[in-house]
């Protein structure tokens, strides 16, 4: 493959460049080496069909395998013979069936929480929280790498925003105390239990106890913990045991679950304030009878012994495969000292966006499909391949994967 762009001036960190950028796109694009938007024309869990060639998958967050399980396609059937493809209203209108009321009842249930309120999307669901219960006389207090949906809902809020360093509890302290003297509405903190590009998870205990503290409300995205971590899947908080002192929940339906939406678990009051304040829940045609369904179905199964049985061949997979990555210990991202001793995260730097796509590319060829992130996904000048792990991989497939990954990044590796 031709390692080398046409009129391409190499500045050495491509990420700062826009115009260098635009013309990586462009060449890649023209070339059909494009990482992104890329076509999946079949799906053979946990291989897809790409551009006429089958691929192991290794970056999807389907993390045990739920998004082609018999029993919730069956269930999603099933609701698109009663209740059709869409509902063809928001929740306020004619958007609200049995489906949607019975699984927030549900996730209310399994969380521990008192009510729980689901929305079409997982992005729609952070953007329309934080909206609701903040304004411009309050403060958002956020982790430097929380997702993008939380950013962006701070940004709608009109809410005074402030950053503290990744998993950094003294940090969150500082930021808190710094703004001990100004009066509030309402101090709100807002941090990802699995951040989605680090494969590193949040301190829960220590956040807890620093916003107690200061007199904080906590909010905590489980989006990629939920399913993946705790006893019946609750996450993060349910593994750590703290849920009970985390005022806002939020969870992702198409991660572990595998399918699509978002939801908010809390208090009955603060549901009500979002139930009545969030324009992403008011002004969106509600989730579709089939993704309620199937969500229901995959809590289902993530609670009980079949969910167990496939968190234990995820944590297995993770583990097999940072093992055998070893030989590329420069390049991958090291946990943190909060991170869990696994994780189905496990994110490869390779230094500029020119190797990134390039080992994409390579890795593609020789079958295996990972996801690359630039920026914004990841901080500027630090693109990453991400590889994500799922129950379904084989302990051979995990094996065969990591040695193509280990050869085919050797290259970049040595030109780092």
């Amino acid at each position: 493959m031709d390692q080398n762009l046409d009129d391409y001036a190499e500045t050495g960190d491509i990420a700062q460049d826009v115009e260098q950028r635009i013309k990586l796109v462009r060449h890649f694009g023209a070339k059909g080496q494009l990482p992104f938007f890329q076509q999946i024309d079949s799906v053979n869990t946990p291989r897809v069909g790409v551009r006429g060639r089958e691929c192991v998958l290794l970056g999807s967050n389907s993390y045990i395998g739920l998004s082609t399980h018999p029993d919730v396609i069956a269930k999603a059937t099933e609701a698109t013979r009663e209740f059709g493809v869409g509902t063809t209203g928001s929740r306020l209108l004619n958007g609200t069936y049995r489906l949607h009321v019975d699984l927030e009842e549900q996730i209310a249930r399994w969380l521990g929480k008192e009510q729980a309120l689901v929305f079409t999307t997982g992005y729609q669901t952070n953007v329309g929280t934080i909206q609701a219960l903040l304004g411009a006389d309050c403060l958002a207090v956020v982790d430097s790498l929380a997702h993008a949906s939380i950013r962006d809902g701070v940004h709608l809020s009109q809410a005074v925003e402030a950053k503290f360093d990744h998993n950094d509890t003294r940090s969150l302290a500082d930021t808190l105390r710094s703004h001990a003297g100004k009066r509030y509405r309402r101090t709100l903190v807002i941090v990802d239990s699995l951040y989605s590009m680090e494969g590193s998870t949040a301190p829960l205990q220590q956040i807890i106890a620093i916003c107690k503290e200061a007199g904080a409300l906590l909010m905590v995205d489980e989006a990629h913990g939920i399913g993946v971590f705790g006893s019946s899947g609750g996450g993060l908080s349910q593994r750590d045991d703290v849920a009970g002192d985390i005022d806002i929940l939020m969870g992702s339906l198409s991660k572990a679950i595998g399918g699509l939406g978002g939801f908010i678990a809390a208090s009955r009051d603060f549901i009500d304030e979002i139930r009545l304040a969030a324009r992403s829940f008011w002004f969106s045609t509600s989730a579709t009878p089939a993704s309620m369904a199937a969500a229901a179905a995959a809590i289902d199964i993530i609670r009980g012994d079949e969910g167990r049985e496939r968190r234990k061949r995820l944590e297995r997979n993770a583990r097999l495969m940072r093992a055998s990555l070893a030989p590329l210990n420069v390049a991958l991202h090291q946990p943190d000292a909060h991170s869990p001793d696994w994780s189905p995260i496990i994110p490869i730097r390779l230094f500029d966006e020119m190797r990134t796509a390039l080992s994409w590319n390579q890795l593609r060829d020789a079958g295996v499909f990972v996801t690359p992130a630039i920026y914004p996904a990841v901080p500027l000048g630090k693109p990453i391949l991400r590889v994500c792990m799922t129950s379904e991989l084989t302990e051979d497939d995990v094996r065969h994967c990591a040695d193509l990954l280990t050869k085919e990044l050797s290259w970049a590796m040595a030109a780092a």
